[in-house]
């Protein structure tokens, strides 16, 4: 039995070696096809799978093959695929065109973005765009030196924002409208607020916004302890300026991975601040302190923390860590948080919106909890104080009158 499997062994070996050195013959020893599916080496020395190249762009990694404006072309055609999207979007279209021929130029990829690299004129994937070629010169004929610099700066905008969306949520872009701050300005700004909900639009910028190195794009926005081979940062420093607004709004919401922690925390400080955060402790095993120092360590290494699928989606230097398991208990903090604001509701605590979160538990899932009750009868104590003292009663001496702050108070972690 072992002879026969060792045959099996030895067979495989051989049939690697043949397919790579047919791979070696044809130049492409970072890819090779099995069952039909392609896979292409990653730096890391790990071969990733290639999906479906119908939306990868084509760009030419040698001098002599810039000239042949492969990013150009490749980006009209598949741009010409997305519906009306060249004539109803001209700015945007403009916009994605010139900047996939600065990608390709400047070497804004890297072996995760959807790019076709031809190595040379000779190369056997020698693409023919022969069909769209006449159309897409005459279609940005008309664009002089000055529009096409604004058309650049904001094509690298769109594709930071989108790399932002995919910071925060793990997506780039969303439909049936499009989500980010950032992008969902840039956006209407260019094509009109019915863009944001264009199947058009979002297919056109799904397309473009996987072109782009993720590490580069990250490197653009300065995040910390970024994992980034040092030619790719240099090729990077060509990158147009991005608006510090789109940048800065990358601290708008926690990475992918941590939306629970963050609301946690938000709640927490919301109820810190307030009246009822002094006369309110959260029962054990939560604790307010761990997950606010938890979050305090998000914030400062926000890469560490991010949503890591595979390997290859860990950006940061350090070993990924786990939210979850740093904050075991997030589901118990939502109910209970959930209860304890659906009971205050407004009353002293006028800033209360968060139950409109789809995280927070609806009213009638928490009525039957202790927390609800509690918090209810709280409220009660706290208004029947205010009717004996005057609704102009300070917090402090509400406070007083109630026996003083509880011990191991929300407050007490929240405004240390």
């Amino acid at each position: 039995m072992l002879t026969d499997i060792s045959r099996q062994l030895l067979s495989v070996c051989d049939q690697v070696e043949v397919e790579l050195e047919q791979l070696r013959s044809k130049n492409t020893i970072n890819e090779f096809t099995r069952n039909g599916k392609k896979y292409r080496l990653t730096s890391n020395g790990d071969f990733v799978r290639v999906h479906d190249e119908s939306k990868h762009l084509t760009v030419s990694s040698t001098y002599q093959g810039l000239k042949n404006n492969y990013s150009v072309l490749s980006a009209y055609r598949i741009l010409s695929e997305c519906g009306n999207f060249l004539s109803e979007y001209r700015q945007l279209a403009l916009a994605i065109i010139f900047t996939a021929r600065e990608l390709e130029l400047k070497k804004w990829y890297d072996e995760t973005s959807k790019v076709i690299v031809v190595d040379n004129v000779n190369d056997l994937r020698n693409p023919n765009f022969s069909d769209v070629e006449a159309d897409a010169f005459a279609y940005i004929a008309d664009v002089d030196t000055v529009q096409l610099g604004e058309l650049v700066r904001l094509g690298a905008s769109i594709i930071t924002a989108t790399k932002i969306n995919y910071f925060q949520t793990d997506h780039n872009v969303t439909t049936p409208s499009l989500e980010g701050y950032a992008l969902r300005k840039l956006i209407t700004d260019a094509g009109g607020v019915d863009a944001l909900r264009s199947v058009d639009v979002y297919n056109a910028l799904r397309a473009f916004s996987h072109w782009c190195s993720i590490r580069g794009v990250f490197y653009i926005i300065g995040l910390p302890n970024l994992k980034i081979d040092p030619v790719l940062m240099k090729q990077f420093n060509s990158f147009p300026v991005v608006p510090d607004w789109v940048i800065k709004s990358v601290h708008a919401r926690y990475p992918a991975g941590c939306s629970r922690v963050a609301l946690i925390k938000k709640v927490l400080i919301l109820l810190g601040n307030s009246l009822y955060g002094r006369l309110i402790a959260a029962p054990h095993p939560l604790n307010a302190g761990s997950v606010l120092k938890l979050c305090a360590n998000i914030e400062t290494d926000p890469l560490t923390y991010r949503l890591c699928a595979s390997p290859n989606s860990n950006y940061s230097t350090r070993a990924h860590i786990d939210v979850s398991k740093k904050c075991p208990h997030s589901s118990k903090w939502l109910e209970f948080l959930s209860a304890v604001l659906h009971a205050i509701g407004t009353h002293r605590m006028p800033e209360n919106k968060l139950t409109t979160s789809n995280k927070i538990l609806k009213l009638p899932k928490v009525k039957g909890m202790k927390a609800y009750k509690d918090t209810c009868d709280l409220v009660r104590r706290v208004r029947a104080v205010e009717r004996s003292n005057g609704r102009k009663v300070s917090d402090n001496q509400i406070i007083s009158i109630m026996g003083g702050e509880v011990k191991n108070s929300i407050a007490s972690h929240v405004l240390t």
